[in-house]
């Protein structure tokens, strides 16, 4: 295979850095010998052959043979094939030694009286006096003794020669290991490596993967790699090419001829073995094997052990497995259906003849699927149901939905009552798993065999959970409209709050709630008790929502429902971190809830739900360390549905602020598209928040205008003020970008639109909790001092307030952004401002503490045009465009000429040129005046073409 068409080498930076150091000791003068082991197909020779490439790049002597399985092979074989490999040149650098190659038989001549050894180590020795040399010796376990005589003999003899010897060993599948073949005494010796080669592991094999070209459209071609290769690189990447061939059952020829030569060259009672291993699930304890092989013990000992011996079979966890998936799938494959269902049918019995002896060794899940492919489906539901249940006992929900799933599609077809059941129950193990979607599918699928209003209830609620909430809304609806139900009333007053409308679900929290109590629904009276409390501590009384929301964590607490518990810690630590700005109380609640929540198996849901929010916290007081790793650990419980959409904006919110613009809008795609035309505003407007803040800092505000008008037209009849007030800002902030970096404007009509909407927050918020009112109003504040930056005077002492309410908040992020407008608006008003620059440096060192890169690279920028100097250090920014430094008619212009001609290349006038640049209209004139005289040139048409002709820079400059 040439090195173009060869996969890109995965998992082996350690090992060929190793190599390589050891090569780069031996070209220094110490040379060495390395032993590569591993079993077959793990990647010794892709390993040894970019050693040979990274050799031959530094202009040493490569030597590379492979011994030969040819019973009785001619002394020093992998030596004389690897001359014989030799081009011109490198048989060029043996000449002074072709006596002794000669006299070893390897090239033709006169014989020589010495000892071969001797002979062979002139010349590997000889040749490493001048030049480093590598030889590599291939399969070692098949060289001949001479070959292995030399490779002992060397490493007695090399001295200070710049020579490394690297044998390659295959270890297992029979062959003779190094003490056999007479070189285990190396390992002892100081000059010698011992390099054991592992299995890839799986984010290795991952990346292989990834970097195969494997049609978009196989799915979990992952897995699939993984399964067969458990990290063979050879059995990986045959995979890979039959994947890439599109071969159904993703096995090349030589795959299937390999491992069935392997299985038929064992003897009988191991075949027997290894055919029992290949319908299993897993490792096999040696007391299953036996029962289902019946082989007397001591047969089956010396079967095992032969497997064992040959390859084909591996001990672990005191049982047996087969090495590879891939022996799984061509040995099953091999057996006649018969035979398969038999195997299945043995396996089965000997789990419940064990069971029955000993109950802890039931294994219920296994049982379900042996009975279930050996054809019994009424013992495999049975099984299945039982092996649910076990699941559900140690909150394991997603193995439970697969058991329900399972018990409910061998119902299917037959006369079994226990398929709706199944489905119910497969439906809520896949909610709690937070497999929102397979939850609702169920429960529909369900509810196509009949079913009243609790059912449909208990579907809203999943759809809720789904971020679907238009959906909940219309089937709560359709159960109301027949009829009074505890959990419809519950769950409609959690969708309208939900949706923003945070009075209506306040009056339906009140009047649903004494039903509630009327029918003893413990559950529901929590829910509705939550969604009461945050309504009220939002609209008017934070003290009497507050009461509310402890009396429904109490009523959670009782209900032993772990998944409205989840919601009592969640609409807690939402409102205290949120509106009412106690977010370091709010911080601790969600991280102590999500804890709770993990150890009653709804880590993925509810779990992530609240580190969500701790994260959003974090992020506003500045923990961004704290915040990304709180998300890494959200991440790692791979959610789903609503979940993932929480989590991804957090982590888009995030990236945002880093800098990792790329990453936030793949997090953004992702949320838009899961968040479906039913998404309410509650996801929708943080999203186009993001999407808005995105595109002003990729230097294109005018993008986040739409952002931010899509976003105000969704919550046009929300009560949620607080969500509309970071969107507000953001649509004016992003009109001061425009006339900043000059942008194309948005028209007049949006303009006061924008401003409507921020004269209006201060009233809209008037009637909520102080709390609630006070954050919206820090809002309506920045968004006051954009309108004045974007009207050309930007109001320092407005943007002076935005930065100390701020700091009594603390929100360093904000705090820096009100500096960084203030040093604007001053050096705006007096060029040379020390109180200025004293703004610049207090945000340097906030944005330097966060790590947030955009916003650091823009204090950079001004800090630049307006000639302060910043402290050192920090994180690197994004490249601020500034004009090339080139040898032509350019290069006598000062750098202040430098600026000011590039804003004459741009269009702009003296006068915005000075407010620019921060200096005054009069020396802006003066600069034109020395740079037109040096330039040769009488118009600012004629300067601006030659700065374009001469200088090198990006023609879409965001300054």
């Amino acid at each position: 295979m040439s090195a173009a068409s060869r996969p890109p080498l995965v998992g082996r930076t350690d090992e060929l850095g190793l190599l390589s150091g050891a090569l780069a000791a031996a070209g220094a003068g110490t040379p060495g010998v390395v032993l590569v082991s591993g079993e077959a197909g793990v990647g010794k020779t892709r390993l040894v052959t970019e050693l040979a490439a990274v050799a031959a790049r530094t202009g040493a002597l490569v030597l590379s043979g492979t011994a030969v399985d040819v019973g009785e092979s001619p002394p020093l074989l992998a030596l004389g094939l690897a001359v014989r490999a030799l081009d011109a040149e490198g048989r060029a650098a043996l000449d002074p030694w072709s006596a002794e190659l000669a006299g070893l038989g390897i090239l033709p001549g006169a014989g020589a009286a010495a000892h071969p050894l001797d002979l062979a180590g002139r010349v590997l020795l000889g040749a490493a006096a001048d030049r480093p040399v590598l030889w590599i010796v291939e399969d070692v376990q098949w060289a001949d003794r001479a070959t292995r005589d030399l490779v002992t003999y060397l490493t007695a003899t090399m001295g200070s020669a710049r020579l490394l010897v690297v044998v390659t060993h295959r270890e297992g599948g029979g062959s003779p290991g190094l003490d056999e073949l007479g070189l285990g005494g190396l390992r002892r010796h100081p000059r010698v490596h011992d390099l054991r080669l592992a299995p890839l592991d799986r984010a290795s094999v991952d990346a292989l993967v990834a970097g195969a070209g494997v049609p978009a459209d196989l799915a979990d071609s992952g897995e699939l790699v993984w399964r067969r290769s458990r990290g063979n690189a050879f059995i990986a990447e045959e995979t890979l090419r039959a994947l890439r061939d599109r071969d159904a059952a993703a096995l090349t020829g030589g795959l299937r001829d390999l491992v069935l030569g392997r299985v038929r060259a064992l003897p009988p009672d191991a075949r027997s073995v290894v055919r029992a291993l290949s319908v299993a699930e897993g490792t096999v304890s040696h007391e299953v094997t036996g029962l289902v092989t019946a082989l007397p013990a001591d047969r089956l000992l010396a079967a095992v052990r032969a497997a064992v011996d040959e390859g084909s079979v591996v001990v672990e966890d005191e049982g047996y497995r087969l090495r590879h998936g891939l022996a799984v799938d061509v040995v099953a494959a091999d057996l006649l259906p018969a035979e398969r269902r038999d195997l299945h049918r043995r396996h089965a019995l000997a789990l419940t003849e064990l069971g029955a002896a000993d109950p802890a060794a039931a294994e219920p899940a296994l049982l379900a699927h042996h009975w279930d492919r050996a054809g019994d489906g009424g013992r495999a539901r049975s099984a299945a149901a039982a092996a649910a249940e076990a699941a559900e006992r140690v909150h394991g929900y997603a193995d439970a939905f697969h058991h329900w799933q399972r018990v409910a599609d061998l119902a299917r077809g037959a006369d079994a009552p226990d398929r709706a059941p199944a489905l119910e129950r497969a439906a809520e193990a896949a909610h709690l798993a937070g497999e929102h979607d397979a939850a609702i599918t169920a429960l529909r699928a369900r509810l196509d065999l009949g079913g009243g209003s609790a059912l449909l209830s208990r579907l809203g609620g999943y759809l809720l959970d789904a971020g679907r909430g238009t959906e909940a809304e219309r089937v709560y609806r359709e159960v109301l409209a027949a009829g009074t139900d505890a959990a419809a009333l519950a769950g409609h007053a959690e969708a309208l709050l939900l949706g923003g409308s945070l009075a209506e679900a306040r009056q339906e929290a009140v009047r649903s709630l004494e039903v509630a109590r009327a029918t003893g629904a413990l559950a529901e009276q929590a829910r509705l008790l939550l969604t009461l409390g945050y309504s009220l501590a939002y609209l008017e009384d934070p003290a009497a929502g507050a009461a509310a929301l402890a009396e429904g964590l109490r009523a959670a607490e009782e209900s032993g429902s772990p998944a409205v518990l989840g919601r009592a810690y969640h609409r807690r630590a939402e409102l205290l971190s949120g509106p009412l700005g106690a977010i370091t109380e709010g911080i601790e609640l969600a991280l102590t809830g999500a804890r709770r929540l993990t150890e009653l198996g709804l880590g993925r849901t509810h779990g992530v739900r609240l580190l969500s929010l701790a994260a959003n916290g974090q992020f506003r007081v500045g923990r961004w360390a704290e915040a990304d790793a709180v998300i890494e650990q959200a991440f790692a419980a791979r959610p789903a549905g609503s979940e993932a959409m929480d989590i991804r904006l957090s982590r888009g919110r995030m990236r945002v602020g880093e800098g990792d613009l790329a990453g936030a809008a793949e997090d953004l795609d992702v949320v838009e598209m899961l968040a479906h035309d039913t998404a309410g505003a509650r996801y929708k407007v943080p999203l186009l928040t993001l999407r808005a803040g995105l595109a002003m800092f990729h230097g294109r505000p005018e993008e986040a205008i739409p952002h931010t008008l899509t976003g105000l037209a969704l919550t046009a009849a929300h009560d949620d003020v607080w969500l509309d007030a970071a969107l507000v800002w953001h649509g004016l902030r992003a009109h001061a970008e425009c006339t900043r970096l000059d942008r194309p404007a948005p028209d007049a009509e949006t303009v006061a639109l924008l401003r409507r909407h921020a004269a209006e927050l201060p009233a809209r918020a008037a009637g909520a909790a102080p709390a609630v009112a006070g954050s919206v109003q820090m809002f309506a504040l920045m968004s006051a001092a954009e309108v004045t930056r974007a009207d050309g005077a930007s109001d320092p002492e407005r943007w002076g307030e935005v930065a100390e309410e701020w700091e009594r908040r603390d929100n360093p992020y904000n705090v820096a952004y009100g500096l960084l407008r203030r040093a604007e608006a001053r050096f705006a008003q007096r060029t040379r401002s020390a109180a200025a620059a004293d703004d610049l440096t207090r945000a340097h060192d906030l944005l330097v503490g966060l790590g947030a890169r955009p916003l650091l690279a823009e204090v950079r920028d001004l800090a630049r045009r307006a000639r302060v100097a910043l402290p050192e250090g920090g994180p690197p920014v994004p490249p601020v465009p500034v004009p090339a430094q080139r040898t032509d008619r350019l290069a006598s212009l000062t750098p202040r000429e430098r600026e000011v001609l590039a804003e004459i290349a741009e269009g702009h006038t003296n006068r915005e040129i000075a407010r620019r640049l921060f200096i005054s209209e009069k020396t802006v004139g003066i600069h034109v005046t020395h740079l037109f005289a040096k330039l040769g040139v009488r118009s600012r048409v004629q300067a601006g073409a030659l700065w374009v002709r001469s200088a090198s820079r990006p023609a879409d400059r965001a300054r």
